[in-house]
């Protein structure tokens, strides 16, 4: 008999195998079981100016201080600032998209809302309750905690509610752990409180692999708390330039973790309440979201006008969270509707 030949026993084995991948049910019973989603929101508060994610806009006049030195382009549309987003590590630039949202509202306190809320309903519960059940479904994560005009205690979704993560303690991961993740940025030994930058990083990857559903940061910590990047005069993009470069070393890191964490698909979007107009760096009628997870495809949604207001034809804040839902591949229907751009995602 040939080597190769089945055996009496080896046919036996196969078939108490078959018997047994039967009695377990169909495939899908013993399929890997699904990426858990999670959604980080990184508030630039004040509204960033277009230059970072809409760069092409500007580069033909110069405007924001965009040359042909300090844009990159992505392809699909998309051009990025090289000296901040344009630094990410690669598996990040890869997995880009500028989605821009109008709401034609002026006041910083009005536009917030147009964002993060749905009248009095707040945007990240209604997220958080479509996503699987978590021991900490939506977080508030710094001293910095919800912008001004903001509802800092909305109503209850699905009996979810948000949670504020100020001190490491409150993150949920077993300190060696946690300490672990800490020293990837650079967060010195023995800080209690989550008070800025590096330590905002780490309590979000910490609650990520606490399973969190939702995570909501203020993203920076220079000039006035309650509008850092209210860049007023800034044409030349310099001040918006400064306010960026602390944050991005730590979400390049952040982001490369992220997207190489097996089992999650954590999508991140970076967007205050509007983008900036010219002259003047005023306030513009909307915006342009950067939103970076691994079924993101690198695109832009849509270019900027010359003047820094979003495209005509953008689609309010609320077709922005249909897409980051999109993005989560969350389960069952989508509390924000339709996906309005399903050409980026993969």
């Amino acid at each position: 008999m040939s080597s190769h030949s089945p055996t009496r026993r080896s046919l036996l084995k196969a078939g108490l195998a078959a018997a047994g991948a039967l009695a377990l049910g169909p495939v899908e019973a013993w399929a890997p079981p699904r990426e858990r989603p999670a959604l980080v929101v990184l508030w630039l508060n004040g509204g960033p100016a277009g230059l970072f994610n809409s760069a092409d806009t500007f580069l033909p006049h110069g405007a924001f201080g965009v040359t042909s030195a300090n844009v990159r382009a992505l392809g699909n549309g998309l051009y990025v600032d090289a000296g901040s987003l344009g630094t990410l590590h690669a598996v990040a630039l890869a997995h880009m998209a500028a989605i821009p949202f109008r709401h034609g509202l002026y006041s910083h306190n009005d536009a917030r809302v147009a964002v993060l809320q749905a009248g009095a309903r707040s945007q990240l519960l209604r997220m958080a309750a479509a996503l699987p059940a978590s021991p900490l479904p939506c977080a508030i994560v710094n001293r910095l905690g919800v912008p001004v005009g903001v509802a800092a205690d909305p109503p209850a979704e699905g009996g979810v509610v948000c949670r504020p993560v100020d001190r490491f303690a409150d993150v949920g991961l077993p300190a060696a752990g946690l300490d672990g993740i800490r020293h990837g940025y650079g967060v010195k030994p023995g800080r209690t409180m989550v008070d800025d930058l590096p330590g905002t990083f780490a309590a979000i990857e910490g609650l990520i692999h606490a399973d969190a559903g939702v995570v909501f940061a203020q993203a920076a910590f220079t000039g006035r708390e309650d509008r850092q990047f209210d860049t007023h005069h800034d044409d030349g993009g310099k001040l918006a330039r400064e306010i960026m470069a602390p944050i991005t070393p730590g979400l390049a890191v952040f982001l490369q973790r992220m997207l190489n964490l097996r089992g999650r698909n954590v999508v991140t979007v970076l967007t205050g309440e509007f983008s900036r107009t010219l002259p003047g760096a005023d306030h513009a009628k909307g915006g342009t979201a950067t939103v970076i997870g691994k079924y993101v495809r690198t695109g832009s949604a849509g270019r900027q006008l010359p003047d820094g207001s979003p495209p005509e034809d953008a689609a309010p804040a609320e077709a922005l969270w249909a897409y980051l839902a999109a993005a989560l591949r969350i389960e069952g229907a989508s509390p924000f509707g339709a996906n309005p751009h399903p050409q980026l995602l993969l």
